[in-house]
């Protein structure tokens, strides 16, 4: 039985589209960064926020609801903001399925920028923060 991970839907999307791809070049980490050093960037890092199950009389709805977090991380304000623009064309009001995990809707409910010291790069980097609402198909 494979695991099921909407946040994984959703990274799927954002690899597949040519517009992200070609500025994240297949850089997009659960959690935290692995990838080799010296760190290239724009970069992308999501992990999982949170989940609420709901219930009904009858039960668990089947419906929950996770809540992501995507990280964009780049040299200068104007390449985070870009990507994390790319980034919400594609991931806001989403819908799909991978690997028997169906998204019923993914949408964007908080954004913000920061400006943040990050271990192995030279120079504060530049940080946009986008939380995703995503109901998906639990069974």
């Amino acid at each position: 039985m494979s695991l099921k991970s909407p946040e994984a839907v959703l990274r799927n999307a954002l690899v597949a589209n040519q517009a992200v791809q070609a500025l994240i070049s297949g850089r997009i980490y659960p959690l935290r960064y692995v990838g080799p050093t010296p760190i290239q960037f724009p970069l992308l890092i999501w992990r999982r926020a949170g989940i609420t199950r709901t219930a009904t009389l009858g039960g668990p709805s089947g419906l929950p609801n996770v809540t992501m977090e995507l990280y964009v991380y780049a040299t200068t304000y104007n390449a985070a903001r870009d990507l994390a623009d790319k980034c919400r064309k594609v991931l806001d009001g989403y819908t799909g399925s991978l690997d028997n995990t169906e998204v019923r809707q993914a949408t964007l409910e908080d954004e913000s920028d920061d400006l943040v010291d990050v271990d192995g790069a030279e120079n504060s980097l530049y940080t946009v923060r986008q939380e995703y609402d995503i109901f998906w198909l639990e069974n």
